[in-house]
């Protein structure tokens, strides 16, 4: 082998290593979701389904609208409201700081609500955006959802043969690097990327995408690519 050869296939493993590197610091599906997976259809359903909106601007609407529509388009209106009806989303500024001590983006500290966050606080006391958090709210009410209907311990006994799923890192540990003693985090995971992720979802791990498909969107694939 040459050494021009030599050379290319260095620099195509090489560049084949950044890209699975790259792949693998994934943090949260939020990260990569595309948001422009969800519907754009402009009905008013948040409340029909059972949601309430405390302190929402008009752009937090629209994306908990746009959550709900494509719910209900993967399913019907009867299911989405067995999903969601009883959640109460509250939109504050800040919230306070997590028990490591950084940015607190949301919680569900409190029974049937999400608390999310717009921004963090800097030690100087000035702000900064929270990015992403579109995909964090989505990754919440998966939360909400596995909570109302019991689906953590059948996803649990769906996907136990099977390795975990990690297609984001926070499915399997903490942003602080602490991992995570059950598989609810992936759940979570899994409910956003089926929204917004689900072509690597369903690539990547087949078992987990189709136990949503069956057990909370009636059998409906979600096809955005």
């Amino acid at each position: 082998m040459g050494y021009d050869q030599c050379m290319k296939k260095l620099i195509s493993v090489l560049l084949l290593t950044f890209i699975l590197n790259s792949h693998a610091k994934i943090g949260m599906i939020a990260e990569v979701g595309n948001l422009a997976c969800l519907s754009d259809n402009k009905g008013k359903m948040t409340a029909q389904v059972g949601i309430r909106l405390k302190g929402a601007n008009a752009k937090e609407k629209n994306l908990v609208e746009k959550v709900v529509q494509t719910i209900i388009e993967l399913t019907n209106e009867q299911q989405a409201e067995r999903l969601l009806s009883g959640l109460t989303i509250n939109f504050e500024d800040v919230l306070r700081q997590s028990t490591t001590g950084g940015c607190l983006p949301a919680h569900q500290l409190v029974r049937n609500q999400i608390f999310m966050a717009r921004y963090c606080k800097r030690k100087n006391g000035s702000h900064f955006d929270i990015p992403k958090k579109e995909g964090i709210l989505i990754h919440e009410i998966g939360h909400f959802v596995a909570n109302k209907r019991g689906f953590y311990p059948q996803y649990n006994e769906a996907v136990s043969q099977w390795r975990k799923c990690k297609i984001s890192r926070y499915m399997v540990q903490s942003s602080s690097g602490q991992k995570h003693s059950n598989r609810n985090e992936e759940f979570a995971e899994v409910f956003a990327a089926y929204l917004i992720y689900p072509k690597e979802l369903k690539r990547k791990c087949k078992k987990s995408y189709n136990f949503l498909k069956d057990a909370l969107f009636l059998g409906q694939h979600q096809s955005c690519k």
